[in-house]
């Protein structure tokens, strides 16, 4: 069952209700540390909902017994982040909604942190993401994300911030260009305008190409200073997985948005930047002897080019974006 905190607020005016989305992995401890944080919240109008992709470690039975007010949906297979995710928007979007909130389930989460989001989107009726303060987990004072910028030339974003200690250099309130789907503030009017996740994706890249979509739709993307989250970063897909993984769909990935989005004149600096980024790579895998990272750099640039993207009839054995590997949720 789902929190409903319908609140009898001051005026007795009702905040927007917020959905937040989680999904999940195999992962029962880091979650339930999720799910424990967002119990603490001071937001008075909101629901969870706990997607499971397609776990089969008893990890669903026991979050469901522990966490009953959460509403568990399970996935009889894993749909990678996108399709996981657009299983609890659908939901979401069923119930009415007015924002999303899309959390990754490695964080950790300020008691305030809903209120924070949720004022500044309602600042302005032209806003529509936002994303908070991420912090890494350890250190906690160590930035992970204070919002991002998109770099159309070479097809992708930077996360500002990462690595600095926090020392009010990202306080204020501003613009952004990219916003991390770790922790993504939406509202439903947008999802409704620009669609779901792309699920060719699978697995990244998935953020970008929601907040470039929503860019063209005319809504702007904010960020929240003053809510923040503690990020353990990318522990499922690490625990699960393994890094050779992370590197063919960050590969893929990158080739498939750049065909999604970019203008031929934008291809010569999208070109070196990927040269670039696969040498670097590659070098540094050749250095450590991880064979196997280099060789899903190069299957991730042969898949990029041969997926179909949305729309597209091109036959391809790496057509499904799973490509024969399971995926988790982070």
């Amino acid at each position: 069952m789902a929190i409903h905190r319908n609140c009898t607020a001051q005026n007795d005016v009702r905040p927007p209700r917020v959905c937040v989305i989680i999904l999940t992995w195999k992962s029962y401890k880091i979650t339930r540390d999720c799910l424990l944080s967002l119990r603490g919240l001071d937001y008075l109008n909101f629901e969870i909902i706990l997607v499971d992709n397609g776990s089969n470690d008893g990890s669903p039975e026991q979050l469901a017994d522990e966490f009953p007010e959460v509403d568990l949906i399970r996935n009889a297979q894993n749909l990678g982040f996108p399709g996981g995710n657009n299983v609890g928007i659908r939901t979401a979007l069923e119930r009415g909604a007015d924002y999303l909130l899309l959390l990754n389930n490695d964080t950790v989460v300020a008691p305030d942190l809903l209120s924070q989001l949720v004022r500044v989107a309602e600042s302005d009726s032209g806003i529509g993401i936002v994303n908070p303060k991420i912090f890494f987990y350890e250190p906690a004072d160590r930035l992970w994300c204070a919002g991002g910028i998109y770099r159309q030339y070479c097809g992708s974003a930077i996360m500002r911030g990462v690595h600095q200690q926090d020392r009010g250099k990202y306080d204020q309130v501003e613009e952004i260009s990219f916003a991390t789907g770790c922790a993504f503030l939406i509202k439903t009017d947008v999802v409704r305008r620009i669609g779901l996740l792309d699920e060719v994706f699978f697995l990244g890249y998935e953020d970008l190409d929601w907040c470039v979509r929503a860019s063209q739709a005319g809504f702007r993307l904010y960020y929240a200073p003053s809510a923040l989250v503690w990020h353990k970063d990318s522990y499922d897909t690490k625990k699960n997985l393994g890094k050779p993984i992370k590197d063919f769909y960050s590969t893929r990935n990158k080739i498939l948005f750049a065909r999604k989005h970019l203008q031929p004149y934008h291809y010569p600096f999208f070109l070196l930047s990927l040269t670039r980024w696969v040498l670097y790579r590659s070098a540094g895998y050749l250095f450590r002897i991880e064979f196997a990272r280099i060789r899903q750099l190069f299957r991730g640039i042969f898949s990029g080019i041969v997926t179909p993207l949305p729309g597209e009839t091109r036959a391809s054995s790496h057509a499904s974006g799973r490509s024969g590997f399971p995926q988790g949720s982070s």
